[in-house]
């Protein structure tokens, strides 16, 4: 019988994407755009990047608030079977922070793999950029995994959170929330890939995740 009230999931994955976004606004949102001093870019793209690197960063954002949903969860439908207290809540809290670092390492190390490879490319590492890198390529693997024929045995969310899984589909009365969840992280590295690498090929620029030629590209406006 399900432990956890219906309205429950769907306000916790509201709650953690506000205060991703909110902490990205306060913390991130004041600081320069990313444009490495050493490019020599026209107007025009200096105007694409910074609007293309605020729509990156907005989607780095919301994949942060839904994976940090997705790992908060559990321990929330844990705390409804037995009990909130602050060891638990404390537990849950250092579990999510520890994924998002492990991600944000993850994704640190495929930049520098990617700079050792390219020389010629300047890699952003900036903390924002990882951690929300890593959160949205974690995300991918998850809700892909979770996408996968979940009628299937080993497939979708027991199979992929085992046991605690299986609690999870008793403990809730439905498990849209963490669908939900899956699809968002999904569109946000569309939306971010979309942002940093299409649009500016489209408009005749270059990628913001590259520091890259250091002569001037792309048409003045």
């Amino acid at each position: 019988m399900p432990v956890v009230p219906g309205y429950l999931p769907f306000t916790l994955l509201l709650v953690t994407e506000f205060g991703a976004v909110l902490v990205w606004v306060l913390g991130f949102a004041r600081r320069r755009l990313e444009i490495s001093d050493g490019l020599a870019v026209c107007q025009r793209c200096a105007r694409l990047h910074g609007r293309a690197e605020v729509v990156g960063r907005a989607a780095d954002a919301v994949a942060v608030g839904a994976l940090a949903f997705l790992v908060a969860l559990p321990f929330v439908a844990a705390g409804f079977e037995s009990g909130f207290t602050f060891a638990r809540l404390l537990l849950a809290a250092c579990t999510v922070a520890g994924v998002l670092a492990v991600g944000a390492e993850a994704d640190f190390l495929a930049r520098a793999a990617a700079r050792r490879l390219l020389p010629h490319f300047l890699w952003s590492v900036e903390p924002a950029r990882m951690v929300g890198g890593g959160a949205r390529w974690f995300g991918v693997i998850l809700s892909l995994y979770l996408f996968q024929r979940p009628d299937l045995p080993g497939r979708g969310l027991a199979g992929l959170f085992g046991g605690v899984g299986e609690r999870l589909t008793i403990d809730l009365s439905s498990t849209a929330a963490i669908y939900a969840a899956a699809a968002v992280l999904l569109v946000a590295a569309m939306v971010a890939l979309a942002a940093r690498w299409l649009l500016p090929f489209a408009l005749n620029s270059l990628p913001t995740t590259l520091a890259t030629r250091r002569e001037p590209h792309g048409r003045s406006a």
